[in-house]
């Protein structure tokens, strides 16, 4: 039973760690908010502690050094949930950033698990297995993971070795990111943008996105923001928004999108095209013609 502690713990440090070695990119990132140290030193940081935690994965697994071993990722665990609560308090981080995105833990539920694994951690530590060794091949291997993960780790900070977004081309668009619709996404096609409040941008985009939003002939335009509904509100009266704009959770939106505007093509819940911080040329091209043929059409009812 003991053993199987240890393997459910370490299975999850490793799997984590992997997640994190093949995007790098979004952990760094998180790393820059806690500004816990220079910046010129934090990739080399995040991918050191990216290599260790594999490592210790699979150090938990094998059961190495166990007297060594379980009390340092106790006090790791502790290490994390109290950077967690501070990071999260204080506004600098939205959640924990410990399952590379692929899985969305607000920080409550993290703060929970962290404490399902220390019990379990504790439980393995105060009952060692009697006359335990700890074999060569063991560590090396361990050395070797930790290794190969932190050089995965370097070469995926800028493209992602794998591409786990969820706006990748080619995925589907699940019903429940976004509850509260006016549009059905599975069906048709929707020309769907994710803006942020403090974009200028984001803002540049909304006469586009009220002109688009009028043609019959054109993608459905729908507007996701990560805001209040207060917020919303007056960000529509402001801007003098005419299309659709809704809310999204705001941990799964900033999993969603890093940089704004992001858009996406949905043709029938497929994701088909994809642009960050340029309005696609095929549509930019149609609105210009539109608007050109309304100007036209003004100068010359006044002229008659």
């Amino acid at each position: 039973m003991k053993n199987l502690f240890l393997f459910i713990i370490g299975i999850v440090f490793l799997i984590t760690g992997v997640i994190k070695s093949i995007n790098s990119e979004e952990f760094i990132l998180q790393n820059y908010r806690y500004n816990l140290f220079s910046s010129n030193i934090i990739p080399q940081i995040a991918i050191a502690f990216i290599g260790i935690e594999s490592a210790l994965g699979l150090g938990l697994i094998l059961n190495i050094f166990p007297q060594v071993l379980i009390p340092s990722s106790i006090v790791l665990l502790i290490a994390l949930s109290i950077l967690t609560i501070w990071s999260t308090s204080t506004g600098k981080t939205e959640d924990c950033g410990c399952y590379g995105g692929i899985v969305i833990v607000t920080p409550l539920q993290s703060i929970l698990l962290n404490i399902v694994y220390l019990t379990l951690l504790t439980i393995a530590w105060l009952n060692p297995i009697p006359n335990h060794q700890t074999q060569t091949w063991q560590w090396i291997l361990t050395l070797i993971v930790m290794l190969i993960t932190g050089i995965m780790a370097w070469k995926s900070q800028e493209k992602p070795l794998i591409d786990f977004s969820r706006l990748k081309i080619g995925n589907h668009w699940k019903r429940r990111w976004l509850k509260n619709s006016p549009h059905d996404l599975q069906k048709g096609s929707h020309f769907v943008v994710f803006l942020s409040r403090d974009c200028p941008y984001c803002k540049r985009w909304i006469p586009f996105l009220n002109m688009m939003n009028t043609q019959k002939d054109l993608p459905q335009v729908l507007g996701i923001m990560s805001a209040k509904n207060e917020d919303l509100d007056e960000f529509k009266e402001e801007q003098m928004v005419r299309f659709p704009l809704v809310t999204m959770d705001k941990l799964l939106f900033g999993y969603m999108v890093d940089a704004y505007p992001t858009a996406v093509s949905i043709e029938d819940g497929i994701i088909t095209e994809k642009w960050i911080g340029e309005i696609p040329e095929e549509y930019l091209d149609r609105i210009k013609q539109i608007y050109e043929k309304a100007i036209f059409k003004s100068k010359t009812q006044i002229s008659s």
